[in-house]
């Protein structure tokens, strides 16, 4: 029987941590941060694309909390494999050389 309370204990502590949304995990990132720590950390994006020497991820439809109905997309922009601006909104570019995050309208 302990050895069933220690895993049922175990697999609750699993279950709470799965539970972090984009929206909270994403305040954990920090510029400089890897591509695969990104990968790692947030899950595989929905959808990555290049913008000039910017690699762009971006996280569509997600919860911002746990208990929040509403959703709102994210995006993390790398350069050279590192991240540079990451938050909630869609990628834009600005001018040749540049890529903003656009927040989302509420």
């Amino acid at each position: 029987m302990n050895k069933f309370a220690a895993a049922a204990v175990f697999g609750v502590v699993c279950a709470l941590c799965g539970c972090r949304t984009t929206g909270q995990r994403i305040t954990h990132l920090y510029t400089g941060n890897s591509a695969a720590e990104v990968r790692d950390w947030l899950g595989r994006p929905d959808a990555v694309r290049t913008m000039g020497d910017y690699e762009v991820y971006t996280y569509l439809n997600r919860h911002r909390k746990r208990r929040s109905l509403h959703h709102t997309d994210y995006t993390v922009v790398m350069q050279d494999g590192k991240v540079v601006q990451f938050g909630p909104g869609l990628p834009q570019r600005e001018g040749l050389h540049t890529v903003v995050i656009v927040p989302p309208q509420s």
